[in-house]
């Protein structure tokens, strides 16, 4: 039996099983889903669609022999779930032909990171890897060119909730639409937000290893399953701590099992990225979950900390703000007590991310303007702080998650 990890917000014995299904998709679930209660479905359905799971779930229920256990208003929801996520995924992937043309048209052909591969590559149906939006990733020079020119082209926009910045605040610029398929345009140049000394190295590789997949009639170059592998990792761990959900549980699964990664490489490229404690630690959460992809090698050393396993599994469920109130404090740093003190929240307080007002006040953050929204800004900031530090348990978790992050980073 997969070992649990018990923990205060790890979602009860719904999101529990939803970690298993996400980590063995392929599994049969028959039992635990038997056991469920008709309130347990209800918050496996919501838990599973807010997680953008709902089709491995409708997937997993029609594996097994639990199908007339699901409530029929559950059934219904995941059905009307899953064929919005069919019907996008149609719109999206037009979209992406669309893109891919104009781009390559005007002399650009980014890499498209993550998703575009495993949704029409690694997994049996594209249909079962709902994509929020497409990420490109071009040279810096190559990223702001393609940026000006999509925001000039008729097809495309500025996204409404877009930001104003260049290339200089973030891995990533301001969100860019299809107007006619709304489909989420992240131009990139950079493929981690947090300051990872060795993420040359992955962008080098990504680019080196770099494959042409055909998808409606054009080749559009995406990474090779096992730099695509190792990208997932350390988008997972160093780059969101988790909080991007258990949807990445699934992505290992249909990597790992369609290709042979070669174990010895993914193991010495790892070492040689800062990544072999992120590595330990997603390949313990998902083989204690039941996953049968990982090879006993990535397991063979000492386990990651009981609170490490904890805190991963915790942020794999955990729900939006409660993920920002824990990046907030890791912001603010802890005191030599492990505790985060007012001084360091009212030190940051009077320091505020110019980018951050401006998004605020719809200006640039070099327009005196953004000043406008510091009242905004602050009673946000303040609103959350605060919800973080009153609850004994939140902050508890909030510096185990803390301490995980430290302990990937320390390579």
């Amino acid at each position: 039996m997969p070992t649990q990890i018990e923990s205060p917000d790890s979602g009860g014995r719904h999101g529990a099983l939803l970690l298993r299904i996400c980590a063995a998709p392929d599994g049969d679930h028959s039992e635990a889903l038997r056991a469920l209660t008709d309130a347990e479905w209800q918050a496996l359905a919501e838990l599973a669609e807010t997680k953008r799971v709902a089709p491995i779930l409708r997937r997993c229920i029609e594996r097994s022999d639990a199908a007339t256990h699901v409530p029929a208003a559950v059934r219904t929801a995941i059905d009307k779930a899953c064929q919005w996520h069919s019907v996008y995924g149609l719109k999206q992937t037009v979209a992406l032909g669309r893109l891919w043309q104009t781009l390559t048209a005007e002399g650009f052909r980014p890499l498209l990171l993550k998703g575009v591969a495993l949704a029409h590559r690694d997994y049996p149906d594209p249909a079962l890897r709902p994509m929020r939006d497409v990420d490109l990733l071009l040279s810096r020079d190559e990223a702001e060119r393609a940026q000006a020119f999509l925001i000039a082209h008729d097809r495309y926009r500025l996204a409404p909730w877009a930001g104003s910045y260049g290339v200089e605040y973030n891995h990533q610029l301001p969100e860019i639409q299809d107007i006619a398929f709304e489909l989420t345009i992240e131009v990139h140049h950079r493929i981690n937000a947090r300051g990872w000394a060795q993420e040359p190295l992955l962008v080098d590789l990504l680019q080196i290893e770099a494959e042409s997949l055909r998808i409606l009639g054009h080749d559009m170059k995406v990474p090779s399953p096992r730099t695509n592998f190792l990208h997932l990792v350390e988008h997972a761990t160093l780059h969101h701590a988790f909080e991007n959900g258990p949807l990445t549980l699934v992505d290992l699964h249909f990597v790992a099992t369609r290709h042979d990664l070669d174990w010895e490489w993914i193991e010495s490229e790892a070492a040689r990225l800062g990544l072999s404690n992120s590595l330990r630690l997603v390949a313990r959460v998902a083989r204690d979950h039941g996953a049968t992809w990982v090879p006993d090698r990535l397991c063979r050393w000492d386990a990651p900390s009981p609170d490490y396993l904890a805190a991963a599994c915790a942020a794999l469920l955990q729900d939006r703000e409660v993920a920002e109130q824990n990046k907030l404090l890791r912001r603010l740093g802890t005191s030599p007590s492990g505790q985060w003190g007012w001084t360091g929240a009212l030190r940051k307080a009077m320091r505020p991310d110019p980018y951050q007002l401006a998004q605020i006040a719809g200006s640039r953050p070099d327009e005196m303007r953004r000043w406008l929204a510091y009242p905004a800004w602050l009673f946000r900031r303040g609103r959350r702080y605060r919800a973080a530090v009153e609850s004994e348990i939140g902050l508890a978790a909030a510096l185990r998650e803390a301490a995980m992050m430290e302990w990937m980073a320390s390579e």
